[in-house]
């Protein structure tokens, strides 16, 4: 049974909680929040009145029945509750974005060299689902000839934006943005189907708050291209698609990934690939996580850990290309103790 701490009050933090109650191998330990009243109301809503409330980051770390931590807070406040939860000797789970440089990320590298015994991973829930898998099997033996990835989906903080506010989301001071949000799933899901691109391009449409409210990115591999379409302005249908050839294989959406069909040459005929996705997104993520903790597979955890790292590399890439800079507080890479 792996005790879990959350950090974070959010709607995503309650989703990571629903997981944790459905899972048999774990259970909520510990919740963590700035404000006590507030993670005390938050506990409550999750059903957790007896769980232990933390206002203090370093009393929730000290904590010795505490075995992982779960971090859903800001996205500027990722790397330094990373670094301090495996200092304090436990494993964690960071939300996507994780870190938002490579210097970042290779003070961690650093970090998990020195403890083989420790793990960490990113949640990036939509590539352990079972859609997910089938779609990779999918293009098994096929060339790639190209892709569209698509996630468009309006941000009711956007409206706070129309308004002349600085919401989180959407302020450089918390590493926010479209790319660093809706784009995560999207390069995620280029290099987990098709490997680290030679090239990353990245025209945004910039917002008055600093960041990129959408945009359209380019991922250049050996013999194909693909297209990269984020954005938290609009609400949009449009599907993702991967190109074989004459065939295509498709889905409604490359985050939910509820349909996905395998369309054979230029008609309509088409092979239903779908299965059924768990209720909880965050169901398949949680159940890999704890297999590989509790197996000590090191080698499932390299893998993850590869693709968390070209991940990385990759949005850093984007946004230096498009011009897209957060303060150096929010860049700086303390290094390891």
């Amino acid at each position: 049974m792996l005790r879990i701490a959350t950090i974070g009050t959010s709607m995503i933090t309650n989703e990571f909680i629903a997981a944790v109650k459905e899972n048999p191998q774990t259970e909520v330990g510990a919740i963590y929040s700035r404000n006590a009243d507030r993670g005390a109301a938050f506990a409550t809503t999750n059903g957790l009145p007896n769980v232990p409330v933390y206002d203090d980051l370093d009393t929730l770390l000290a904590d010795p029945t505490i075995d992982l931590v779960y971090i859903a807070s800001p996205n500027n406040l990722h790397f330094d509750q990373t670094r301090a939860v495996l200092l304090a000797g436990k494993h964690v789970i960071t939300e996507k974005p994780a870190f938002t440089n490579p210097d970042q990320f290779a003070v961690i590298a650093r970090l998990l060299n020195a403890r083989n015994h420790q793990y960490y991973f990113e949640a990036t829930r939509h590539i352990h689902t079972p859609n997910f898998i089938k779609m990779q099997h999918a293009l098994t033996g096929h060339t790639v000839t190209g892709a569209l990835l698509s996630y468009a989906k309006y941000s009711s903080r956007y409206d706070q934006v129309l308004a002349g506010e600085e919401p989180n989301i959407f302020s450089p001071r918390f590493a926010g943005g479209a790319l660093q949000d809706l784009g995560v799933y999207l390069v995620y899901a280029a290099i987990a189907l098709f490997g680290k691109p030679l090239a990353a391009h990245y025209e945004p449409h910039m917002l008055t708050t600093g960041v990129d409210g959408g945009g359209v990115g380019t991922l250049t591999y050996p013999n194909f291209t693909v297209v990269l379409r984020p954005d938290k302005t609009v609400q949009s249908r449009v599907p993702s698609e991967i190109y074989l050839g004459k065939d295509t294989v498709w889905t409604d959406n490359i985050a939910e990934l509820q349909q996905l069909r395998y369309y054979h040459g230029s008609g309509e005929q088409f092979d239903d690939l779908a299965t059924t996705q768990p209720a909880n997104g965050m169901s398949s993520e949680l159940a890999r996580f704890v297999d590989i903790i509790q197996q000590n597979d090191r080698a499932a955890f390299a893998e993850l850990f590869q693709l968390s790292a070209r991940a990385n590399e990759v949005l850093y890439a984007l946004r230096q290309d498009a011009g897209l800079h957060f303060p150096v507080t929010v860049e700086a890479a303390t290094d390891d103790e």
